[in-house]
């Protein structure tokens, strides 16, 4: 009897770690996995939590106000690489989950899942795999609301590789109204993240796998973009992009705080940002809660290129540094575009060399089993991801000593597949041919 009460059991923790195995896709505060490449309405994200609960106690969240004149809303999430199957959602075994903060008791919320390949906004139902609808049953409070599976508008689709989320408040409706919303769970995603693992003491923001930073205010609108001129200093795919929005004085500024709390400056005290934009005159400031601890005036002197800017921490290393508050143009009345990336901090200045053709070798390419990878750049490690041509990761690693020749056994089908080197301040990208 007391083995099969235990067989029981055991089924039964299995059963709810398989209907609880989604994926965290956003928090608004360290992980994001998708990006927002179209919003009707809206968006602000790194809000303040308006009314933390138990439901939701985090600091930050979204704030998304809805497009009055589109009567389906639509919020469109591109993940950083293709769906695993997502046939356990439309059983109903696994359930996506979002918390939400409404206005209202009985709104709608619906997630659609979408092939962003094939759906356009005027091919309904082509692109769309599947619908899934919850419902508020509280207002003006936290709750977490539970979507069910409510249809297949394009069967067609396969169950694998979908590429996005679609997210609709009161869809069908013409309303303005403000949402919060927090904690995204959707299916699991075959992504270049898979694996990763953060070091929010050293890298803080890259917009890509790297979420430590807080935008606690920013006068301009600061949103995750395509990088804007993918090259050898610069080679992630996204990044940020800022567009100023100055008072009558020219004052705009962006307030940064590190999620790690202060800087710890004991062996890495060197601050690298990439910055791309107008050739214009920034000020970065580095501050404790209240009072600026030292600053840096510096120029971006190449127009609209990628510039990596280094700044000495060492003399205030015993300081506590918990913000950086960039102005950029300071004083001037303009709306100027910049795009910014891959916060961080270094040893040395010499550590932020990026990756490039000059540093690592990659051989023999074409490759008929193992390839073989050696760099001259002083990192400790170096992770690998290899993509198919549909963009599915079928292979990744890491290795341990890149100054050393390293192999990696592929076990590969012949075909062109694209290979990701990431160290820690750095990515490179390679295209490798598979006899």
């Amino acid at each position: 009897m007391i083995k099969k009460t235990f067989t029981i059991i055991i089924l039964f923790f299995i059963s709810i770690q398989t209907i609880s195995s989604q994926e965290l896709w956003d928090d608004f505060e360290q992980k994001r996995i998708g990006y927002y490449n179209f919003i009707h309405g809206v968006m602000t994200i790194n809000t303040a939590n308006p009314s933390p609960n138990s439901v939701n106690s985090s600091d930050f969240c979204a704030k998304y106000e809805r497009n009055i004149s589109e009567t389906y809303d639509v919020l469109e999430i591109i993940a950083n690489g293709p769906m695993f199957d997502v046939s356990d959602y439309i059983s109903g075994s696994k359930k996506m989950k979002i918390d939400v903060y409404s206005p209202a008791v009985g709104i709608p919320i619906q997630i659609t899942l979408e092939d962003s390949t094939t759906a356009t906004p005027t091919n309904y139902p082509t692109g769309r795999h599947s619908e899934y609808i919850g419902v508020t049953s509280v207002a003006n409070q936290w709750e977490t609301v539970e979507l069910v599976f409510n249809g297949q508008p394009d069967p067609s689709l396969s169950n694998v590789g979908i590429t996005s989320i679609i997210l609709l408040f009161n869809p069908a409706t013409n309303t303005d109204d403000t949402y919060y919303f927090d904690n995204l769970m959707g299916p699991e995603v075959n992504g270049a993240c898979n694996g990763f693992i953060p070091n929010p003491q050293v890298d803080f923001q890259d917009w890509d796998c790297n979420w430590n930073i807080n935008f606690g205010y920013t006068s301009g609108e600061l949103l995750q973009s395509y990088n804007p001129a993918v090259g050898s200093l610069n080679q992630s795919k996204y990044s940020a992009k800022y567009t100023r929005v100055p008072d009558s004085n020219g004052e705009d500024v962006l307030i940064a705080n590190f999620s790690a709390g202060s800087l710890n400056l004991s062996s890495n005290n060197i601050f690298r940002i990439q910055l791309y934009g107008p050739p214009r005159p920034f000020k970065i400031s580095f501050q404790d809660d209240t009072t600026e601890v030292i600053s840096f005036n510096r120029t971006i002197s190449s127009a609209n290129q990628w510039q990596q800017f280094p700044f000495d921490l060492s003399s205030v290393s015993g300081q506590n540094i918990n913000r950086f508050v960039l102005f950029l143009d300071q004083g001037v009345v303009n709306f100027d575009v910049y795009y910014i990336d891959n916060i961080g901090l270094s040893s040395s200045p010499s550590s932020t060399i990026e990756l490039n053709d000059q540093f690592v070798t990659i051989f023999p390419n074409p490759v008929d089993d193992k390839l073989f990878i050696r760099s001259s750049i002083n990192n400790s490690e170096f992770d690998f991801f290899i993509y198919d041509s549909k963009g599915i990761l079928v292979k990744k690693g890491r290795i341990y000593n890149p100054k050393s020749i390293n192999n990696i056994n592929l076990e590969l089908s012949s075909g062109i597949y694209s290979l990701i080197i990431r160290s820690k301040n750095n990515v490179l990208t390679k295209k490798i041919s598979v006899k």
